[in-house]
């Protein structure tokens, strides 16, 4: 019986560890990455000193700018696909450049 209690409390606490705990620098340290939403591809970022939140840059091949930026829904869709594990999307804010800041809440 001892044993089995045991065994309980080592699952139980290595459960815990194995979750993302998010800080300033664990986010900061994520990787730049590419995401596609709605047709487009992003180029995804995290945006330092600012909480959790990414900045999406459309990815071009320089055959067309801002006039062909892409809608919101495109840029929601890559703002819930690049949320990392553990997050969520609260907000995104559009920026001139056609892309977003996506504000997102952690555990």
């Amino acid at each position: 019986m001892k044993y089995l209690v045991l065994s309980a409390a080592l699952a139980l606490s290595a459960c815990a560890a194995s979750s993302p705990r998010w800080s300033a620098s664990t986010w900061n340290g994520l990787p730049d990455r590419t995401v596609a939403g709605g047709g487009y591809s992003f180029f995804a970022a995290p945006v330092e000193g600012q909480g959790f939140k990414l900045k999406f840059s459309v990815k071009t091949d320089g055959s067309f700018g801002v006039a062909s930026a892409p809608n919101e829904d495109a840029l929601l869709e890559a703002a819930r696909a690049a949320a990392p594990e553990g997050c969520r999307l609260l907000a995104f804010e559009r920026t001139p450049d056609g892309g977003a800041v996506a504000d997102y809440d952690c555990d």
